[in-house]
């Protein structure tokens, strides 16, 4: 390279896909990036020259935990690998051998058909506690993803609920999303137990005790149907248990929702009726708050089921459908592969889950390593995997330290890594090529070829890449394209128009892909169920859900107490009084992943534990002080944040930091029933001063 040029790109600093304009200097090194405003995509160079950057393999030889590696031949890490692998598979079976994808989430299908080529079912992801809980309930509740789309803008929506989600702190374009700019006049509503940036801006702040949206959602429906406000025709021609679950909510009044949630009756009366009147009418959805909770799974149900009821479903301005766009080729094995091998980790106990999601239940990774419940893991191959994800995080750091052979890709050797016996060094998002599918908006997508701007540092590889090289150690690259990444993606990109893949290929934007009931005719105009109809058991949208009744659980979206509360478990409540909750998205950072960056760092230096002032003056507390939190699980130390934006007696504690795991915290044995998920976002806990 003669002289300075600028290659396009598309940032990894979450997985939003950002288009990015890299500088490049004639020494070949990254000097500037420049795209959205962003501070996480601008930092993206903090990663790519980090002083602490694994370069190459590493092979533990001190105990688990420590920093003792020394560096090994790529050659040595993949024999190594394959060779512990099989002796699994010979003696054990191969499902007893776990295949683990965390971020990055770019080269989950070279992983997935490892996995499954390998011969076992245990391709697991972060999607165990993230975002899928949300999709299938949607999905055996209305038969169509609903989230997805909830953030979309329109100009004829007049009212917005926000509910547990937080634009400015969790998506770009952060302050300036146009949910909180609208072109029109609307009146916004928001739920979230913190008075966050969107709830400054609101018309009416429902502040409910964490845990407890399911029980609000029941009254909204109580007063909807109280009222007369419910859009009867729709229920009538489309609705399947909508009787019961009439019936049902006829009891739940906003006196005994406030008396459950902390809302006062007359705001919960006045936000159900400014959002069933004043239509069209919008809710916007976390990928998971909602859903992690010990009753997460119904509680989502209960709030996806309200603009059906209002008739604020799948039109202009409400909450349209989410549309499956043109997709690259599945080269992942699932489909041809599940049918022949032995019960995912999950199935057995997750079944409704498992049966919409494509992968094992992740949560379920500790039981089966150290218990061998519900089967047994005895190996495990991971790419991005922090033991911080899961509640109860010490006990994952010990099941670690229990598996006969544990290896994973990384960029740093995190606390995670220190467990592995081999650590494989992961190539950054500049230095790695890849066919990139972005879901978008409700109609429209995004996909593009993203080559390689830069050489990988040292002999990091990508994530997609290192998944074929061990395919190819363990006698399999005929099935793995015999380690050629490019043609990998290459059979992925099949899948696409050729006038799509071309542009794909060649155009730095790469091209824009369109949902297929587009397509079909008589879709213009109508609703989608118009034209499909409702992918359900029963063929209508399941307000008593005859999979869920099958499967043993109530088909009536239920309120049930939070596992752990003052309510449920008083007991335990007289040692633990206050209620803890965790994982308020900042614009910072992506979860643990830029801890590590100067810049922000320098932006959010502490983990905070926020506190309302009477709570903290109760304990003795100040602002800025050391403040211990403690649960039955253990005890983590942070910077107090005394503030009035949580609830006295709540306290809200931030995730992702390593010096102050608060997963450490989290209950890991009250999983909800349905999903698997944790409830990272209630549980009791108490503080004092460290």
């Amino acid at each position: 390279m003669s002289e300075t040029v600028t290659r396009r790109t598309t940032c990894y600093e979450c997985d939003a896909n950002c288009p990015f304009d890299v500088t490049i200097n004639a020494e070949g090194r990254a000097t500037a990036v420049s795209g959205p405003d962003c501070p996480r995509g601008a930092a993206q160079l903090e990663r790519e020259y980090h002083s602490d950057r694994l370069l190459y393999p590493m092979k533990r030889v001190g105990p688990p935990g420590s920093d003792e590696f020394e560096r090994i031949a790529w050659d040595e890490a993949l024999a190594t690998i394959a060779q512990r692998l099989s002796t699994v598979r010979a003696e054990h079976g191969a499902e007893q051998a776990g295949f683990f994808a965390g971020y990055t989430k770019e080269g989950r299908p070279q992983l997935q058909r490892l996995a499954h080529y390998f011969g076992s079912p245990n391709y697991l992801t972060e999607a165990g506690c993230c975002f899928s809980a949300t999709m299938v309930a949607e999905k055996l509740t209305l038969g169509y993803k609903l989230k997805s789309a909830s953030l979309n803008a329109s100009t004829a929506t007049r009212c917005v609920v926000f509910w547990s989600t937080n634009p400015p702190g969790s998506v770009m374009p952060f302050d300036d999303h146009p949910l909180l700019h609208p072109e029109q006049e609307r009146t916004t509503i928001v739920v979230d137990p913190r008075r966050t940036e969107t709830a400054e801006r609101a018309d009416l702040h429902l502040q409910p005790r964490p845990g407890t949206d399911g029980a609000l959602a029941l009254a909204f429906h109580h007063e909807v149907f109280a009222h007369g406000w419910a859009d009867e025709a729709f229920l009538a021609e489309w609705g399947s248990g909508v009787e019961a679950f009439r019936a049902y909510v006829a009891d739940c009044t906003p006196e005994w929702a406030a008396g459950v949630c902390g809302v006062p009756a007359a705001d919960i009366r006045e936000a159900a009726r400014l959002y069933a009147t004043s239509g069209p009418a919008q809710i916007a959805l976390s990928p998971t708050a909602t859903v992690q909770h010990a009753n997460g799974f119904q509680n989502h149900r209960a709030i996806v089921l309200l603009p059906a009821v209002t008739g604020n479903l799948d039109i202009e301005g409400g909450n349209r459908f989410f549309l499956d766009k043109v997709r690259p080729k599945p080269i992942d094995g699932f489909a041809e592969c599940i049918g022949d091998l032995p019960p995912r980790l999950g199935d057995e106990t997750f079944p409704v889950w498992t049966r919409y999601w494509p992968a094992g239940q992740s949560m379920l990774l500790p039981d089966a390593i150290l218990e061998g419940e519900p089967q047994p893991i005895r190996a495990l191959f991971a790419i991005g995997i922090n033991a911080a994800m899961w509640p109860n995080t010490a006990r994952m750091y010990r099941a670690l330290e229990a598996l006969d052979f544990f290896a994973c890709v990384d960029f740093f050797l995190t606390d995670t890594a220190k467990r592995a016996d081999i650590v494989l060094p992961a190539a950054t998002s500049l230095e790695r090529e890849a066919l990139v599918a972005y879901p978008g908006c409700q109609f429209r997508g995004e996909v593009r070829y993203r080559d390689a701007v830069l050489a990988p540092r040292g002999e990091a590889r990508a994530d997609a890449q290192i998944s074929l090289d061990i395919a190819v150690a363990l006698g399999m690259g005929a099935d793995f394209w015999h380690g050629d990444l490019a043609a990998a993606w290459a059979e992925a990109a099949e899948g696409l128009e050729p006038a799509i893949r071309r542009q794909a290929y060649e155009d730095p934007d790469g091209a824009t892909v369109f949902a297929d009931a587009l397509d079909e005719e008589g879709f213009e105009g109508q609703r989608l169920y118009q034209v499909r109809g409702f992918p359900t058991a029963t063929g209508r949208i399941e307000f008593d859900s005859r999979e869920l009744r099958e499967a043993g659980h109530a088909g009536l979206p239920v309120w049930r107490e939070p596992a752990e509360s003052p309510v449920s478990t008083p007991e335990l409540a007289a040692d633990y009084p206050l209620v803890l909750t965790s994982g308020g998205r900042s614009r910072n950072y992506t979860h643990s992943q830029q801890q590590r960056f100067p810049s922000l760092r320098a932006a959010e230096p502490e983990p905070r534990a926020t506190i309302h002032p009477e709570t903290a003056a109760e304990h003795g507390l100040g602002h800025g002080d050391p403040v211990r939190v403690v649960t039955p699980r253990g005890a983590v130390v942070f910077s107090a944040d005394v503030r009035d934006i949580v609830r006295p007696g709540v306290v809200h504690c931030v995730h992702g930091w390593a010096e102050a795991e608060v997963n450490r915290l989290t209950d890991d044995a009250h999983l909800d029933p349905i999903s698997g998920f944790p409830p990272f976002k209630s549980g009791l806990c108490r503080v004092e001063p460290a």
